[in-house]
């Protein structure tokens, strides 16, 4: 129980951060803010400080950021220009009141310069890749690197015909007779995702080229072919080989925050990967993971790893934080309506063609993106309710 208390405030304060990014460079630009939420749902406490009301709400999922915006003001707004109230806003000549919090008209986000907006909506997804790079940091300097080193080669297989053996360093991977650009390999992690991405073609009887040190021979760079062959027993062609699961310390400061970053963009890239894969159908939508999953996910992984001992636990709880914060800030750059990616987009026609994209267009654009976003989200959810019965 009190993991899934964990994963659940770990998972909220994931998207908390990535409001707070929108946050503080708003009022960076004196952009009004009228609330940030942590939470959603009712509010369990609140405080209004610097014209700004902070709040605690009551579901730990997520947060908001609230900024004065155009839509805000027009609900004040009398047809004769004089001062009205409509509900707690009112509008005057000078002036927008909300809940009795004084903004001036110069401080609607709207009216703010092209660049700033740009930076402000930048903001949330920046800040998720940079909690992603703090705790990878964190996890690197504690762990270590898990360098893509084979540990065992199978007589007999491919691998061990084409002269690898135990020790060669990994450099980069293959697949495919077409391929003229191969993959670089950093960690061993590279290699999982390199297999998983082209299982057709192991599937397919290969070939995969392996480019490698052999540290047998003085860390010689070398390259070798592998034709993937059938394993009756198993069902599946294999190669033969296995790749290190065991963590290396880094050597200074410098390769930890190496690292650090790279874990963020193999997360990044990861989910590139899996967008192509399902786009391709060499995924299902049994593989899409919202909300529900990723808590049960979290649950039951820092649940396991508490078995082995409280760093264990803390440590799978972080990297499973690293991977969240950095596909939520990957996939809100999206240029989809509705997301940090679709208003960047809007804003970024704006400053090429220096002129603003028509209102009515823009908001009818939004609402489209909201509505096929909200039917996303329900289809989601809907698909994790499913997978955690089955």
């Amino acid at each position: 129980m009190l993991s899934l208390i964990i994963s659940i405030v770990a998972l909220g304060a994931i998207i908390a951060f990535h409001e707070f990014g929108h946050f503080i460079i708003a009022r960076l630009f004196g952009v009004g803010v009228i609330e940030y939420a942590i939470g959603m749902g009712p509010r369990i406490w609140s405080r209004v400080s610097g014209n700004t009301r902070y709040s605690l709400r009551a579901i730990p999922f997520g947060g908001y950021c609230m900024m004065l915006s155009e839509d805000i003001a027009d609900q004040g707004k009398a047809e004769d220009g004089e001062a009205a109230a409509m509900s707690d806003i009112i509008v005057t000549k000078d002036e927008i009141i909300y809940e009795g919090r004084h903004f001036g008209k110069e401080e609607q986000f709207a009216v703010k310069p092209a660049w700033q907006r740009f930076l402000v909506i930048l903001a949330g997804p920046v800040f998720n890749f940079l909690l992603a790079f703090v705790l990878a940091v964190i996890i690197t300097a504690f762990t270590g690197i898990d360098r893509p080193v084979i540990r065992e080669v199978e007589p007999g297989m491919p691998a061990a015909s084409a002269g690898i053996e135990a020790g060669d360093t990994i450099t980069a991977l293959a697949a495919g007779r077409l391929s003229v650009r191969p993959q670089r390999i950093e960690t061993a992690r590279d290699i999982m995702l390199f297999m998983n991405v082209h299982q057709d073609v192991m599937a397919e009887g290969g070939p995969f080229s392996m480019y490698y040190l052999d540290e047998n021979d003085g860390g010689v760079r070398k390259t070798a072919e592998l034709i993937p062959v059938y394993d009756e027993e198993l069902g599946r062609n294999r190669l033969g080989f296995s790749y290190s699961g065991i963590n290396e310390k880094a050597g200074s400061i410098g390769e930890i925050l190496y690292y650090g970053w790279y874990d963020v963009r193999f997360n990044m890239r990861t989910s590139i990967e899996s967008i192509r894969m399902l786009l391709t159908g060499k995924a299902s939508t049994s593989d899409l993971m919202g909300p529900v999953r990723m808590v049960a996910t979290m649950d039951e992984s820092v649940d396991t790893a508490a078995s082995y001992g409280l760093f264990e636990a803390v440590m799978t709880l972080l990297n499973l934080m690293v991977l969240i914060s950095s596909s939520l800030g990957f996939m809100n750059l999206l240029p989809i309506p509705a997301l940090d990616g679709g208003r960047l987009l809007f804003i970024f026609l704006e400053i090429i063609t220096r002129g603003r994209i028509p209102k009515f267009f823009e908001t009818r654009i939004n609402w489209a993106g909201t509505l096929l976003l909200l039917g996303l989200m329900a289809f989601i959810l809907f698909n994790d309710i499913i997978m955690l019965f089955r």
